[in-house]
């Protein structure tokens, strides 16, 4: 059970995280290339230790920021909409839903405040199998060069 707690808060942030750091929707917006995030995780008021990762996004990547901002299905059961976006440019906003086997209400805003980093926020409240839960992700993204080749 906490695996799919801990697995649908990765996933709105691992989705949101990967994808959406660099975004082509402006001359001045976000660059692609290696981004380091940081995430702080409070599950029902325990706080976990701030994880770190790297990813490559890709220009193809970052043609729909929105693309990426869905927890990964676990199974057929399970249904996720996105209920609210926005895009500026500079700020990323979203709200989702999901039913299933985990119900689920989240979402979370997005600042880059340059062309190399962001912050922002994802929350989340739900069940899954029953078990309720609330989360808050607290991310912080640094660009930290280009891809390797």
């Amino acid at each position: 059970m906490m695996r799919r707690l801990r697995l649908a808060g990765s996933a709105l942030a691992i989705g949101a995280l990967l994808t959406i750091a660099p975004s082509a929707n402006s001359a001045e917006g976000p660059k692609p290339g290696m981004w380091k995030v940081v995430t702080r995780v409070t599950r029902d008021g325990a706080t976990t230790p701030p994880d770190s990762h790297t990813s490559c996004v890709t220009a193809d990547q970052m043609k729909d920021p929105g693309q990426s901002i869905m927890p990964h299905q676990a199974s057929p059961e399970e249904k996720c909409t996105r209920t609210q976006y926005e895009w500026t440019g500079s700020k990323l906003s979203w709200q989702i839903e999901c039913s299933g086997q985990m119900n689920l209400k989240g979402g979370g805003k997005i600042n880059f405040d340059t062309p190399e980093h962001y912050s922002g926020q994802i929350t989340s409240a739900g069940s899954v199998n029953g078990h309720d839960f609330n989360s808050t992700i607290v991310l912080d993204g640094q660009r930290v060069g280009d891809c390797p080749k």
